[in-house]
């Protein structure tokens, strides 16, 4: 079970939705305490100014201090609990209090959530007054006439607390009548936002096996959605290229399989048409046995381009192969059919170059090119393969005859499956060896080059990623010597 919703629309409306209720949540809450924080600092800047005043009218006469009010000032610590009160003390004694107070022994306790500093000395603080009303209250400490005196002052916080109560009850209002008619916008915005991806799959679905060769118009779709058409319009053209080549392979097999199957058919018939001698029926059964032979060649080398095509070969089984043992392989297997061409193999590789790949599939790949060029060389002629450091990643294999060579035309033509050049087309073959060496080759990474003079000579380069050096096997070699 997952926690957000599986579709792209849901996913959007989620996020926009709890993005806008979390910064309409955070700008009610900023707005709500800086409101809090203005009522408290104009009440303290109120009781600032006050305590000024009060220090200017403390005065002594007749050896007594006294504190003496304007009317105007007097006026707001008259009425019992009116919410201005004051307290001068000396020496824990009360020296004045405001009627105000209708308890001059009332204590204001601090509370310390609220409480505060000034620059002056002053400690302001919240508490409540004589009515239960809150309060902001000032205590300061005053040195006159050789004593030291503390005053008290407080302030109703109530009109500011109401005040502060009534944005309350708005942002509690407002907040979610906010959110409510954001995610109605959102859900505009996302469904006109979604609508081109909306065409862009309905496009993708007309698009079959039948139609490959369409295209989705890149020029037109959505800039976020171009990078997307393109990477789909490149997979259609491989997917276009596998078909195709599956179409081509299906009928080049078709056709390569016709001929030797019409042999062996015909051969099966004119056999039994009537009573034949020892002898003609061992030659029907060798020329059946041949036939069979070159279809079981064509149908592995067809079974091995399919597991090619369906990328069967992982790099993830790659492990180091010596190079040595790869040209040895290929000397070994291919040594009665250079006999029978007259054609001599050298090998030259260091003992210590190393390839990653699939040993069986490197070998098959190598085997296939020095069989070919024993196949189409001359007699008394020479192959030679050789393999050398190609830069610092790779390796190269080079496999060189002395041959008939090939031609212009056909070297851009030699990998396709099935082809096979005219002045090789009496030989025996199923032309799909070379395409099969090529699929090996760039299974693994690495790429096969060709060069050739016509009539002198051929050269096939594989490139294949290099692996670590075999030190060991160098070692042995020279204990060998």
């Amino acid at each position: 079970m997952t926690l957000f919703p599986r579709s792209l629309t849901g996913r959007l409306l989620f996020w926009q939705i709890t993005g806008a209720a979390g910064i309409l949540l955070a700008l009610g809450l900023f707005f709500y305490g800086e409101l809090r924080q203005i009522v408290v600092s104009s009440v303290d800047r109120t009781l600032h100014a006050k305590a000024q005043i009060f220090t200017g009218l403390m005065h002594e006469e007749h050896g007594r201090v006294e504190l003496e009010l304007s009317e105007i000032i007097a006026g707001e610590y008259v009425i019992p609990r009116s919410g201005h009160y004051y307290r001068v003390m000396k020496d824990q004694m009360i020296l004045a209090a405001s009627p105000s107070l209708a308890d001059d022994d009332f204590a204001f306790i601090p509370n310390v959530t609220l409480s505060g500093v000034g620059a002056t000395g002053e400690r302001f603080f919240t508490s409540h007054g004589p009515a239960g009303e809150p309060v902001r209250v000032l205590q300061y400490q005053y040195q006159a006439f050789g004593d030291l005196f503390e005053v008290t002052l407080a302030e109703s916080l109530t009109g500011g607390l109401a005040m502060i109560d009534t944005f309350r009850q708005f942002l509690l209002a407002a907040l979610p009548l906010g959110i409510l008619l954001l995610s109605l916008m959102s859900w505009w915005i996302v469904r006109k936002s979604l609508t081109p991806l909306g065409r862009f799959s309905a496009t993708i679905e007309t698009i079959t096996h039948k139609n490959l060769d369409e295209r989705i118009d890149t020029g037109t779709t959505v800039r976020e959605l171009a990078g997307i058409a393109r990477s789909f319009n490149d997979m259609l053209d491989r997917l276009g290229h596998v078909f195709e080549s599956q179409k081509r392979l299906v009928a080049d097999a078709s056709h390569e399989l016709k001929t030797p199957l019409a042999i062996i058919r015909t051969q099966c018939d004119v056999t039994l048409h009537k009573e034949r001698s020892t002898d003609e029926y061992g030659e029907a059964l060798r020329t059946i046995r041949t036939e069979t032979r070159n279809i079981t060649l064509l149908v592995n080398d067809l079974l091995s381009l399919a597991k090619l095509d369906a990328g069967l070969m992982a790099s993830t089984c790659f492990a180091p192969v010596r190079v040595r043992d790869l040209a040895d392989h290929a000397v070994r297997l291919t040594a009665p059919l250079a006999t029978r061409h007259e054609v001599r193999v050298t090998v030259a590789v260091d003992n210590t170059l190393q390839v990653r790949g699939v040993r069986s599939s490197l070998e098959e790949a190598l085997l296939n090119l020095v069989a070919n060029a024993i196949r189409y060389n001359r007699p008394g002629g020479e192959v030679r393969i050789n393999a050398a450091p190609h830069g610092n990643e790779q390796v190269a294999i080079e496999v060189d005859d002395t041959g008939i060579g090939i031609s212009t035309a056909d070297r851009e033509r030699i990998f396709e499956r099935f082809y096979r050049a005219a002045a090789v087309r009496s030989n025996d073959g199923s032309g799909l060896g070379l395409s099969i060496v090529k699929a090996i080759i760039e299974a693994h990474g690495g790429r096969i080059l060709v060069a050739s003079d016509p009539g002198v000579r051929s050269n096939f380069t594989i490139l294949l990623p290099a692996a670590a050096p075999d030190t060991r096997a160098n070692h042995e070699e020279q204990e060998n010597q």
